[in-house]
């Protein structure tokens, strides 16, 4: 039962679940949501809902662990795709992670907050992969490092307050980014790319 509903998660109907409750839980927080009220927004019936997830927890943990693991999956693509040098894969990785979040903004900013609400083995899963996130930039600024490519050692910061400082930065602008004000998702994430080589001592 339970490798069937996980496997009905990819279903349009399930997508669309999730979607939904998405824009509840940031809207409403999720103690505040009840599972009616996702199946209203949603259109569907408790045994439709009900067939793909098994509780309002399962839907949390499963809009959570979707974001986390397409943002992992995009920051890797980003990284494979860039130069061999620190430099161009800091930047690479930026890039993706704004807009990822400018695209996926609800998604994220529910990511940062909502994992409180799931019980300790299922809340360790979504912590692993935030600290996984933050180890694939702390792992580059490391490099950087050692190669020569950063200075931001020299200015006494170190590479774990500047990781958290980078995904601050594109994470949060979540919380003011508008699809439809004068900067694309494009433009916003180039800001952040430029913002970050001066952070980090780079040379664009």
């Amino acid at each position: 039962m339970r490798t069937a509903k996980t496997d009905a998660r990819h279903t349009d109907t399930a997508q669309r679940v999730l979607d939904v409750a998405t824009e509840l839980f940031f809207t409403n927080g999720y103690p505040a949501t009840s599972v009616r009220q996702i199946m209203q927004a949603c259109h569907v019936t408790a045994g439709s809902l009900y067939n793909h997830f098994g509780s309002k927890e399962d839907v949390l943990y499963a809009i959570l662990m979707r974001s986390l693991n397409d943002s992992v999956e995009s920051l890797l693509r980003a990284h494979g795709a860039a130069a061999d040098n620190a430099t161009a894969q800091l930047r690479a990785m930026v890039g993706a992670i704004s807009i990822f979040h400018s695209e996926r903004q609800l998604e994220g900013l529910v990511s940062q907050t909502e994992w409180r609400h799931l019980p300790p083995e299922r809340a360790a899963d979504v912590l692993e992969q935030q600290k996984r996130i933050r180890r694939l930039f702390e792992d580059c600024l490391q490099r950087g490092i050692a190669d020569g490519e950063f200075t931001l050692a020299a200015a006494g910061a170190d590479t774990d307050i500047t990781a958290k400082s980078i995904l601050d930065l594109c994470i949060n602008a979540g919380k003011w980014f508008r699809p439809a004000g004068r900067l694309s998702a494009a433009d916003l994430a180039r800001q952040h790319v430029e913002l970050v080589t001066q952070m980090v001592g780079a040379t664009p």
